[in-house]
């Protein structure tokens, strides 16, 4: 069952986008911090969110796998091409002390969070389609 296909990868997206934008704001105005790269991180929040959505919607292809080997490995590419960013960008400019793992931090929350909505609408989806199947094969029967 595919939940992210291409009609809606946008829209998740862009959800997804909003969603991470408004706990960063709002974190922030908790801590009382102002971001002087603020134009360049919601750019990297944008990329973020397309890259988890896109991450996430391979799922359907390993649905024929575990769950929680297909997830960590889910986790693991999202992370690795995160880190794999700073490096190159490392290469380009100066980065903090603590970029990777800040980085780690800022892919870490909205992946968790975007595959736990994920998962859930999925089973929700399956569980669904099962009680349907039954009450067919009830009639039938």
């Amino acid at each position: 069952m595919r939940l992210i296909n291409r009609k809606n990868f946008i829209s998740i997206t862009c959800i997804s986008f909003t969603l991470i934008v408004m706990v960063k704001l709002i974190a922030e105005k908790i801590m009382g911090f102002t971001d002087e790269n603020y134009s360049g991180n919601i750019f990297v929040c944008l990329l973020i969110s397309v890259l988890v959505t896109f991450i996430l919607a391979l799922h359907y292809y390993l649905q024929n796998f575990p769950f929680i080997p297909v997830f960590i490995a889910q986790y693991i590419l999202v992370t690795g091409i995160a880190l794999g960013m700073i490096k190159i960008m490392g290469s380009f400019t100066d980065i903090a002390k603590s970029a990777y793992r800040d980085m780690i931090i800022s892919v870490t929350i909205p992946f968790i969070v975007c595959a736990i909505v994920y998962y859930i609408s999925f089973y929700r989806q399956i569980r669904k389609a099962n009680e349907i199947i039954e009450r067919i094969s009830e009639q039938q029967v």
